[in-house]
């Protein structure tokens, strides 16, 4: 197994693992549909193209067993997201129900996101983890934290110093790892599914 920049033809590979992996978070609020597939895989090509050699794989076989998506800077999300007409697209793709969401749904979805954003906006800015998960097929296997010691590397050679991550309360076996790693639990957030320990890992 390796771990490498990811490439365009392994989104679709990401986009399952993503689904299984948070299959709960998803179906709060919405089924996991071929549509709402579709929808989460133009995230995640948002994600490619903006983030770059911070979006990694774990690869063997030319199967992908997990994922992992840094962010030296959130703004880039946000200014690409603007920029390509990735946010008007997603907004319209919505409305029209080309993603299979209901106007509650995507109200609740948006709730959401605004909840995050006022955290956001009251934190210290930090690189983020935006994403990690491994194939459920491939667990214990030691993937999870050898794509994490890779993405800290990685952001180690872009110079940032701080990194942040939101892990749930009860996924012990998360926390456990990013402590290992480094991270320590420094607040709290909430949104419409509960707490999130906020966790920062930072350079002396």
């Amino acid at each position: 197994m390796k771990i490498i920049s990811a490439q365009a033809q392994h989104i679709d590979m990401v986009t399952e693992i993503f689904c299984l992996a948070f299959e709960n978070s998803i179906t709060f609020f919405t089924p996991v549909t071929q549509k709402v597939k579709n929808a989460l895989r133009e995230i995640f090509h948002l994600l490619h193209r903006v983030f770059g050699q911070s979006f990694m794989v774990a690869l063997k076989d030319n199967e992908v067993y997990g994922y992992i998506v840094m962010a030296d800077d959130i703004k880039k999300l946000w200014t690409g997201a603007l920029t390509s007409g990735f946010l008007r697209k997603a907004i319209m793709s919505s409305i029209s129900g080309e993603y299979g969401l209901t106007p509650s749904t995507f109200y609740k979805i948006v709730q959401n996101k605004l909840l995050y954003f006022r955290f956001e906006m009251t934190t210290k800015p930090s690189a983020q983890l935006l994403s990690i998960a491994v194939h459920p097929n491939h667990h214990s296997k030691g993937i999870g934290q050898k794509l994490l010691a890779e993405g800290i590397k990685h952001m180690k050679s872009l110079g940032v110093k701080r990194i942040k991550l939101e892990a749930r309360p009860d996924n012990i076996s998360a926390v456990k790892i990013y402590e290992k790693h480094g991270f320590h639990t420094v607040g709290e957030a909430k949104d419409l599914q509960g707490k999130w320990l906020i966790m920062i890992r930072e350079e002396r």
